[in-house]
């Protein structure tokens, strides 16, 4: 007996401007593209920014999201150990002891006006990649939500 598996054709690499126009066009976020790399970067601090936390602290984070219905778009930055980068809106004020429990629990944050690496979309193996994918019309999730998330899950009681 003979068994026919039917392949799907490859897709195309999407090219850095078709990537670019997705990012904005889709999602509305302020993106640019590195004239000697071709990489796709997200600007932060306006519509959207982020937490990065190492991928131990972040499976947490992301379990504790997930089980309250709250999905983050979250990019996987290799390394020993991977990094994950939480997308969020733009951050809002929090009190000083907020940003000292981030600090202590080595959550981190870029500065208003930096970028990150957006990886391809048909990237699911190698460098920088999406463990959980943006979709179409998500409303990203507030950035003292994705805190407070990372505080409870770094917190010995699991409350705070």
């Amino acid at each position: 007996m003979t068994a026919v598996i039917d392949a799907p054709p490859a897709q195309p690499e999407q090219q850095p401007g078709q990537r670019v126009r997705n990012y904005r066009d889709v999602f509305a976020w302020p993106t640019t593209i590195d004239s000697v790399s071709g990489d796709v970067y997200l600007q932060l601090g306006t519509t959207v920014d982020a937490l990065i936390m190492r991928a131990g602290s972040g499976a947490e984070v992301n379990n504790f999201l997930a089980r309250h219905m709250l999905r983050v778009p979250i990019i996987v930055v290799p390394g020993d150990p991977n990094d994950w980068i939480f997308l969020t809106q733009p951050r809002t004020t929090m009190r000083m002891s907020s940003w000292g429990d981030l600090v202590r629990t080595q959550i981190g944050w870029k500065r208003r006006g930096d970028a990150v690496l957006l990886p391809a979309s048909d990237n699911v193996t190698e460098g920088v990649r999406w463990l959980e994918r943006p979709q179409p019309h998500m409303t990203l999730p507030p950035w003292t939500t994705v805190a407070d998330a990372a505080r409870w899950a770094s917190s010995p009681c699991g409350t705070w």
